[in-house]
């Protein structure tokens, strides 16, 4: 089977033929040509080659045209009409709740005696720390991770799901 798929010209140069051992480079050719052969070479190409696959990539590209009627068309138009309507007066009515909470916070700095009014303006840049309660909508599972705190107290290492001391 190899006899057949790489041919005689091939074997001959692989065994030396009348001419002995064959050089270097040659062996190099020829094992580019086994592999080419096979189909497992990588196929070199040149940088004139790359340029032309990028410029096939950024030539214009046919469009089909998609036929869509004038109920259609009006359909959607009405509908992206309506939605565009509905997001900014989502967002007119955050701007306004966000609006009312600052003439809030400074109306009541505004009322602080002047000796508590000063403390209050000054800015705070102090970041969060690190273990502070993260408060959740559920309340806390009991007994959730008390065997894991159980086994770490006992020594025992956890390996998958058996114990092991």
């Amino acid at each position: 089977m190899l006899r057949r798929a790489l041919g005689r010209g091939v074997l001959a140069q692989l065994e030396g033929g009348s001419s002995g051992m064959a050089s270097s480079s040659s062996m190099c050719a020829l094992a580019q040509q086994l592999q080419q052969t096979a189909g497992f070479a990588k196929k070199t190409e040149s940088v004139d080659g790359r340029l032309q696959k990028v410029m096939r990539m950024l030539e214009s590209q046919e469009v089909e045209t998609v036929e869509v009627s004038e109920e259609d068309y009006l359909e959607g138009m009405r509908r992206a009409k309506e939605y565009s309507r509905r997001k900014m007066q989502e967002h007119r009515d955050w701007q306004a709740d966000l609006t009312l909470k600052l003439k809030l916070k400074n109306a009541a700095v505004a009322a602080l005696p002047p000796h508590l009014r000063a403390a209050a303006e000054v800015p705070d840049l102090e970041p969060f720390p690190l273990n502070r309660q993260m408060w959740t909508e559920t309340p806390p599972i009991e007994g959730f991770g008390q065997a894991a705190a159980t086994t770490q107290r006992a020594g025992a290492k956890k390996i998958g799901t058996k114990h092991h001391r």
